[in-house]
């Protein structure tokens, strides 16, 4: 039975990429394509664009991590409470991908690759460059194109995406999906329900 405060699926999405790197993942992201406002009535275009918490989470190779609200990024190198913009941390985003992402990930290499919508940019394409995920990951089921909830890439560089209870990996070859309750089978049993 759900309480009345629980979270709504944002804050399973955070749990999952908790998980993840519980699970040794070289690379955890988490993302969610819905920001919200904390009150229909009182929103403003900048209360919906920061949304109320973390969106996207990631850790490079030296195992720093980072973390994306809204229009800011956080990288536990900096000071405490320290963010900076995305457009300033990552000169080479789309405008539009600087307002916040869905999903964000770091090769083994150090690139950063962004997701937003049905679209993605790694930061050593030419600034502003987008590709549609489905160009670039031809190998995703279909309902992944349209943008995805999570995504991470191992350190063998297997590409991982998570929307709802699915998830598809690169190397499980086209279109292949599998439950998170297959894939993870770790995760508590009210983790691995994404409805």
């Amino acid at each position: 039975m759900k309480n009345s405060d629980d979270r709504p699926a944002l804050s399973r999405r955070q749990m999952l990429s908790r998980a993840a790197a519980a699970g040794g993942a070289a690379t955890i992201v988490l993302g969610t394509a819905a920001a919200y406002a904390p009150s229909a009535s009182a929103a403003t275009q900048d209360d919906y664009d920061e949304g109320p918490g973390i969106t996207a989470a990631y850790a490079l190779p030296d195992g720093e991590q980072g973390f994306v609200r809204g229009k800011e990024v956080h990288h536990t190198d900096s000071a405490i409470g320290t963010t900076r913009k995305l457009a300033d941390r990552f000169p080479s985003l789309p405008k539009s991908f600087t307002r916040g992402v869905d999903a964000a990930y770091v090769l083994p290499n150090g690139v950063h690759g962004f997701i937003k919508d049905g679209e993605v940019h790694h930061t050593d394409w030419a600034a502003g460059s987008t590709k549609k995920l489905a160009d670039r990951f031809p190998s995703l089921p279909t309902h992944f194109t349209g943008g995805v909830s999570a995504a991470f890439v191992r350190s063998d560089w297997v590409y991982v995406f998570i929307r709802g209870g699915e998830v598809h990996r690169t190397d499980l070859g086209k279109k292949a999906i599998r439950k998170i309750t297959d894939e993870l089978p770790e995760l508590p049993e009210t983790w691995k329900s994404q409805d």
